[in-house]
């Protein structure tokens, strides 16, 4: 007999072409005095700080990712990136639980890593269709986080729920993140 378990989500990990750049690009920008929260709508229930960025200036590191992705599932789209932002986690700071509604893909690029960050986790939002007698059977677990270094590109479905946990380091964790619509080419 053979039994599967299928998570309910899927994603893209793999280190971006031109890591070392974004990098860079982000070290340059991710500074103190450049955090600006007020253009955020979102984040009221976690501890965060943000910087906005422009489309324009960052959709060229993005798009060798993008074309790595799109290579990678054997299929051609055009997509439009939204104004992307770095989010800056200093000690303490958190990403509640929540999901990019109404984007198609939903992007993190990891700048660094280290000794107490925080992780990044995925929720499986249908753990609730399931009992818990089940759960227990096939030894279920409706939370998995991946790991990450610097320089690794990830893109997920928006809808997919995803968290950062509480960050324990005094080095300040630095992601750029963005969100897609896409279009894909017959």
């Amino acid at each position: 007999m053979t039994s599967y378990i299928f998570p309910t989500t899927f994603y893209w990990q793999f280190k971006a072409p031109n890591a070392q750049e974004f990098i860079d690009k982000i070290d340059a920008v991710a500074k103190e005095e450049n955090i600006d929260n007020s253009p955020f709508n979102w984040g009221k229930e976690c501890v965060i700080d943000r910087i906005p960025l422009k489309w324009q200036d960052w959709v060229p590191l993005v798009t060798p990712s993008m074309h790595l992705l799109g290579k990678q599932l054997g299929k051609k789209f055009q997509f439009w990136m939204f104004d992307p932002w770095i989010n800056y986690y200093k000690r303490g700071a958190y990403q509640e639980v929540h999901d990019h509604d109404r984007q198609d893909l939903a992007c993190v690029f990891f700048a660094n890593s280290g000794e107490g960050f925080s992780d990044f986790t995925f929720f499986d939002r249908y753990n609730a269709t399931l009992s818990p007698d089940i759960k227990q059977l096939v030894e279920y677990h409706n939370i998995w986080g991946l790991k990450y270094e610097p320089g690794d590109i990830l893109f997920f479905p928006g809808s997919t729920l995803h968290q950062v946990t509480q960050h324990k380091s005094d080095t300040v964790r630095k992601t750029f993140a963005c969100n897609f619509n896409i279009s894909v080419a017959e």
